[in-house]
């Protein structure tokens, strides 16, 4: 499988997309959104609020988990883990959920850059996850924080 490079925020941040995903259009002006030819897996990349540093992911990471769990459908924690990308931490929370009677399998990664919320959202057909675990961990795994300070707050 071919993949593209990304970068987004002042090239603060790279990414690499499975080349048969296309640019989607989102509704949030800090959101990037992509989407696979046959319109069943999402990926979305965001930067939320601010004043977060490194320690404070776990803390953050509670929360997300704690609203999830009140606010999402038929959600079913698969896994929590920590991720590494060349020294930053990434948390990761893997769920599966149900909307409009459908099943959904979902990958949610939180991380700090420029005292922000990074955030990646991959979601898949439950009756894919399987087909895209790897894909989902390739991009996971492509996250690069280039830059990091004052020029990352543009």
């Amino acid at each position: 499988m071919l993949y593209k490079k990304y970068r987004f925020y002042n090239d603060g941040i790279e990414i690499m997309i499975p080349s048969h995903f296309k640019e989607s259009q989102s509704f949030v002006a800090v959101q990037n959104s992509f989407m696979s030819d046959n319109r069943r897996v999402i990926v979305n990349i965001a930067r939320g609020g601010v004043n977060l540093t490194q320690e404070q992911l776990v803390t953050r990471m509670d929360e997300y988990y704690r609203g999830f769990t009140r606010d999402v459908l038929e959600f079913d924690c698969i896994a929590i883990n920590k991720r590494q990308f060349l020294g930053d931490v990434f948390g990761e929370l893997k769920y599966s959920s149900s909307m409009m009677g459908y099943q959904f399998y979902n990958v949610f990664l939180l991380g700090v850059y420029g005292g922000r919320e990074l955030i990646v959202t991959m979601q898949c057909v439950q009756d894919e996850a399987a087909d895209n675990e790897r894909i989902f961990d390739n991009i996971a795994d492509s996250i690069r924080i280039l830059k990091k300070g004052q020029d990352a707050e543009d």
